[in-house]
């Protein structure tokens, strides 16, 4: 069985080159599910895993990824607001774009969750700036996706398996490839996030609701009960066709990680079910 992962915000590896990136993250990740697919009764299954690296294309600098003290441009608060009351955070928290109401939706955010401000803010920054430049630069936006379709493509994966930022990524490459795939599994993913990303996503959706691509054999999600950017959790609520949405819990510290999702109980279940 072929698994092909198209990963999230947050892996740009800018000491190495692309492929070198691709295979750490695909060697991490292949101990995660080899771990999480293990029992006496998985032992004959047989997997190759491979990454769908485009983190290189959206690259920016590092300097204030994380800091409390950032400015957003427009564009960027406008996605930060819509995240901010999907989350639930009182609008008296958010308005504006200064870096003040920032720090206040932090905190009052990582109180609700009972998370770290630090932890929290670098989460926060790394995926509002990842996600709007993914939806801004048409050109970069392009490259992105034509790179995850080929790789689509030319590994003719039996799954994929799509975290974050590369859920979005994901459905608009499939779409485009017209490449049949049995499973699609998304995790912490926020393709419902409506007024930020859900209307912007390729084709959009229809009479309120989007659907599962036609080459999709079924589409499955799961995400974290905390986790902050898979907001809404439950993707059924805004798709046709999903066929299993559901919650997991990957850990207090571990909130959004790939990692933690692949060793959850929930993914694996369904993953040892494809395989």
């Amino acid at each position: 069985m072929n698994i092909l992962i198209v990963h999230g915000i947050g892996n740009y590896k800018p000491s190495l080159a692309a492929d070198a990136a691709a295979a750490m993250l695909q060697n991490g990740w292949s101990t995660d599910l080899l771990a999480s697919t293990s029992s006496p009764d998985s032992r004959d299954f047989d997997f190759s895993v491979s990454v769908a690296y485009y983190a290189h294309i959206l690259r920016r600098s590092n300097s204030q990824s994380g800091a409390l003290d950032v400015n957003f441009s427009d564009e960027e608060a406008r996605l930060f607001l819509s995240w901010a009351d999907a989350c639930g955070v009182p609008m008296e928290y958010a308005q504006g774009r200064a870096f003040v109401p920032l720090r206040q939706t932090i905190a009052w955010l990582a109180q609700k969750e009972s998370r770290s401000v630090e932890a929290v803010t670098s989460l926060v920054v790394r995926f509002i700036r990842e996600v709007n430049d993914y939806f801004t630069s048409g050109a970069r936006r392009d490259e992105v996706r034509g790179l995850v379709e080929n790789e689509i493509k030319s590994k003719r994966p039996d799954l994929i398996i799509a975290h974050s930022l590369g859920s979005v990524v994901a459905y608009e490459a499939l779409w485009n490839s017209g490449l049949p795939v049995d499973r699609l599994l998304t995790v912490g993913s926020p393709l419902g996030l409506r007024g930020g990303i859900f209307e912007r996503v390729v084709p959009g959706p229809v009479e309120g609701l989007g659907r599962k691509p036609d080459n999709v054999g079924q589409w499955l999600n799961v995400a974290d009960r905390g986790d902050i950017v898979a907001v809404p959790r439950f993707l059924s609520k805004s798709y046709r066709g999903i066929s299993s949405d559901r919650e997991t819990s990957i850990g207090m510290f571990a909130f959004h990680g790939l990692s933690r999702y692949l060793q959850s109980t929930v993914v694996s279940q369904l993953i040892r079910e494809t395989l």
